[in-house]
């Protein structure tokens, strides 16, 4: 296990998120359908993303892409409204009328990096129905990402106020981590994947370097969270482990990688 205070151990390190923020355009006379959806419905921009543009000075690694797309708005669980709007009340629901097909965000997804101080455990305390303890997070977003978050959401805003809304929400995210409201599915790290035992917890084949008959497939092999979903890599990650599985581990089990 992971022991942060002594730097030591590999399973539960190098644990990210990512850093989402956003940039809500409002209009009065313009109508988006937001209701209407399909998977490729938007446009997505890499401009800002890893090392795409030139960091010299801006105080921060990392980057993100910006995407202007629907996934079909849902009435009751997207409800846009401008800021300075009443949350309840007779206002708020004429806002809400008023903007949700009025309305679309441009969302920036940022990169977030691992630090010492952010990693998964066992939780002394709570345990599950069968007794067994329940996995604890410690995590939170640092400096970095804030000023990353704040330059990235920025640049979406210049953009967004070339397209002539009335009013927008710039919301970047450098508050403190909390896990309400929902910010985004993909985690990485807590069983990365390397060359050394001493830093990593599965090799390259995704096989523990302590329990050669267990592997782990997923994106907790990833050392850090980048500016783009983990998802396609994961899934060529879990090819290239069945593959070796099949073609080398069932035929002579044992380690994989030296």
């Amino acid at each position: 296990p992971y022991d942060p205070a002594a730097n030591t151990g590999v399973v539960g390190r190098n644990y990210a998120y990512q850093t989402p923020s956003s940039v809500t355009l409002f209009f009065e006379d313009r109508v988006f359908n937001q209701f209407m959806a399909a998977g490729g419905m938007g446009m997505t921009i890499d401009e800002f993303n890893g090392d795409n543009f030139d960091h010299s000075g801006l105080g921060f690694i990392g980057g993100g892409f910006f995407q202007a797309a629907t996934s079909g708005s849902r009435p009751i669980e997207v409800r846009p409204v401008p800021r300075g709007t009443p949350r309840w009340g007779s206002e708020w629901k004429r806002a809400v009328a008023t903007y949700f097909n009025r309305s679309f965000p441009i969302t920036i997804q940022g990169a977030c990096q691992s630090y010492r101080g952010n990693y998964l455990d066992l939780d002394p305390t709570y345990r599950d129905a069968y007794g067994l303890p329940l996995l604890r997070m410690t995590f939170d977003r640092r400096e970095n990402e804030h000023k990353m978050s704040l330059w990235l959401t920025d640049k979406a805003a210049q953009i967004a106020k070339a397209i002539g809304p009335s009013k927008m929400n710039v919301a970047p995210r450098t508050e403190k981590y909390t896990i309400v409201p929902y910010q985004s599915t993909h985690n990485t790290g807590g069983a990365i994947m390397g060359a050394d035992p001493a830093s990593s917890a599965v090799n390259k084949y995704l096989q523990s370097w302590a329990v050669p008959n267990v592997f782990v497939v997923g994106a907790s092999a990833f050392p850090q969270n980048g500016g783009y979903n983990p998802t396609g890599t994961v899934g060529a990650l879990a090819y290239w482990t069945l593959d070796a599985i099949r073609s080398r581990y069932l035929k002579r089990p044992g380690p994989l990688a030296g």
